[in-house]
């Protein structure tokens, strides 16, 4: 997060932090410079702070006490915490508990000239992520795209404008970003969100070294099984029939407590649609499995 994003609002979050002050100008002086927090005058005219990533806001208060003993402490994060045990002295400050290179973590504490005790601390990586985040460098990427998840089934179709259309009617699908197709106007990748997950569609092509085939050109052969979950199973099921849907296996109430079938899409694919109805332990299920097939094991 930077200081132009909107801050994040939560039950519970910290949001506002009053300091006391003798000289506010004096002590809002003091924290830009030691610590870069954002200047700014509310409209009741009082001086009052922002910190580096506008997520706490707060203001200077006089007549009240200062915190001149460690009690509530607040700590300040800092990417080097010598560099910032240096911006605290020229600011005016001073160390009252310097770092302590044998200690686990890279702690200070510090006296602002309001006579408030507050602390340091150093975030490991924190000086890393920030010069990587400099203008002219490059900058942070999260390494997974924030609406994928570690495993994202992508389906091999034949027909993948149709097949998306479909999964429109049946699962409800909804288009994420851009599509990229080939100059045959084949689907290359396109992504649909169908509940709180994205799938993956592509066209088969003519790659040979890497074939990817659809169930259509394997004979209605499949490795993989879309398994999907919903709040109302009948009502989806219903749905994807009305869209074209067929049936492999009917919908009904399954002895391990789920209600479940399944259903062949016209591209070939199989997909599983169930909906747990009943909290079963492993035992449980055990023994109806075993009533199922009383001669297995």
């Amino acid at each position: 997060m930077t200081a132009s994003d909107p801050p994040t609002l939560a039950s519970g979050k910290i949001c506002y932090v009053e300091i006391p002050a003798t000289d506010i100008d004096r002590s809002a002086q003091f924290y830009n410079q030691a610590f870069g927090w954002q200047i700014r005058e509310r409209g009741d005219g009082t001086t009052s702070f922002d910190d580096t990533v506008n997520e706490v806001s707060g203001a200077w208060v006089c007549g009240r006490p200062p915190s001149p003993e460690p009690g509530l402490m607040i700590h300040i994060m800092v990417a080097d915490a010598a560099a910032a045990v240096d911006l605290v002295l020229a600011a005016g400050g001073e160390i009252v508990q310097p770092i302590d290179p044998e200690a686990q973590e890279t702690l200070a504490r510090f006296r602002d000239p309001a006579g408030n005790v507050l602390g340091i601390y150093q975030q490991p990586g924190l000086a890393e992520a920030e010069q990587a985040s400099e203008p002219g460098d490059t900058p942070l990427v999260d390494p997974i795209p924030e609406h994928l998840h570690t495993v994202t089934p992508r389906l091999v179709v034949r027909g993948g404008a149709e097949a998306i259309e479909f999964y429109r009617r049946a699962f409800e699908a909804e288009e994420v970003g851009e599509r990229f197709t080939g100059p045959d106007g084949g689907i290359i990748h396109a992504e649909l969100r169908i509940g709180d997950s994205i799938v993956m569609i592509t066209d088969e092509g003519s790659d040979t070294e890497a074939p990817a085939r659809s169930p259509s050109a394997l004979g209605g052969a499949l490795s993989a099984i879309m398994a999907t979950y919903w709040k109302d199973v009948d009502a989806a099921w219903e749905r994807a029939l009305g869209a074209g849907a067929e049936v492999v296996f009917p919908l009904a109430d399954q002895f391990y407590g789920e209600r479940g079938g399944r259903l062949r899409d016209p591209y070939g694919q199989q997909w599983m649609l169930s909906q747990r109805i009943e909290d079963l332990s492993p035992e449980e299920i055990a023994r109806r499995a075993a009533r199922l097939n009383p001669g297995a094991g």
